[in-house]
Parts: structure tokens; C-alpha cells; sequence
């Protein structure tokens, strides 16, 4: 698998992505991801593409870990946040719904350009069984997962 072979990483994006999607659709994780968002700052898909490497076996490095940092921050500071921060300010007026709406669509869009960053951002290893020690290992590396009855509550969510 080469970084460079945009076959596999559109592979490796979708399989991600239709993972993360699945997981983000159960309300208990969804809910629970967002608190930790709102709480301690978490970004959701970075959590999620740790876990899923973690499902597929692949343990990563805090150097890893810094390289998948530095790809998505500009993106998630300079993109993401401020789309999310503009729908949250229009929550409550009822004359930008339909905004509203148009911008819950480039925040999906955006996420969507962020699990190809983050894919990038690794080489993606041939997938084997993980497990939630696997998972638990990467997630420690998150700062905003910091907390072990956070991690442990996540961990628990995204292994199964």
C-alpha cells in the first residue's frame, strides 16, 4: 500500500468513513462523542480514525500521532470549527433555518475532506483482527482523552 496509490486511499477513506457513519448513527455514541467535543475540545473523527485503526489491528506512535496533528489542524481550526460554530449561532433564528441547513451540509463535506486527511496522514496498514487494548492504546494519545473514564467509556463505544 503506497501513499501515493489514490486507489487504496479512496478505499481507505470509504471504509472509514462508512465505519464512522455507522458508529456516529448509534444516539448513545453520538451523544456521548459530542459531550466530550463540547467538554474537553474532542474532534470526533480523530477519536473515530484511531479507534478504527485500532479495530483493524494497526497500533500507532505518539510521532504518528503528532504527524496526524499536524495534517488536521489547520483543516479542523480553519474550516470545520468555524462552519460549526456559525450553525451553532444560528440554532435559534428561525430566519437562517434554511442557511442552516446548507451549512449542516458543508460541515458533512468538511468531515468527509477530514477523514482523507487523516487517512493521508499514515500509512494504512493490511487490516488485522484488533482489539479494545489496540484501540485503548491509541486513544491515549489523544490529549483530550486524557481522562481514563472518558477513554474507557470511548474505548467501550467504538470497539464494538
Amino acid at each position: 500500500m503506497n501513499r501515493g496509490d489514490v486507489k487504496v486511499s479512496t478505499d481507505s477513506v470509504n471504509e472509514f468513513w462508512d465505519w464512522a457513519v455507522g458508529r456516529y448513527e448509534d444516539r448513545l455514541v453520538r451523544d456521548a462523542l459530542l459531550e466530550l467535543q463540547e467538554t474537553a475540545g474532542l474532534t470526533i473523527l480523530e477519536a473515530m480514525f484511531l479507534a478504527w485503526l485500532g479495530r483493524r489491528g494497526q497500533v500507532i506512535s505518539g510521532s504518528e500521532q503528532r504527524r496526524i496533528r499536524e495534517a488536521i489542524t489547520p483543516w479542523v481550526e480553519g474550516v470545520v470549527l468555524p462552519l460549526r460554530q456559525q450553525r451553532q449561532a444560528w440554532t435559534d433564528k428561525k430566519s437562517m433555518m434554511i442557511n442552516r441547513r446548507y451549512l449542516l451540509g458543508l460541515e458533512l463535506e468538511a468531515e468527509r475532506a477530514l477523514a482523507h486527511l487523516l487517512i493521508n496522514s499514515l500509512t494504512i496498514l493490511d487490516a488485522e483482527t484488533g482489539s479494545p487494548s489496540d484501540i485503548d492504546q491509541n486513544l491515549v494519545l489523544i490529549p483530550e482523552l486524557a481522562d481514563a473514564a472518558s477513554r474507557a467509556g470511548v474505548t467501550d463505544m467504538l470497539a464494538r
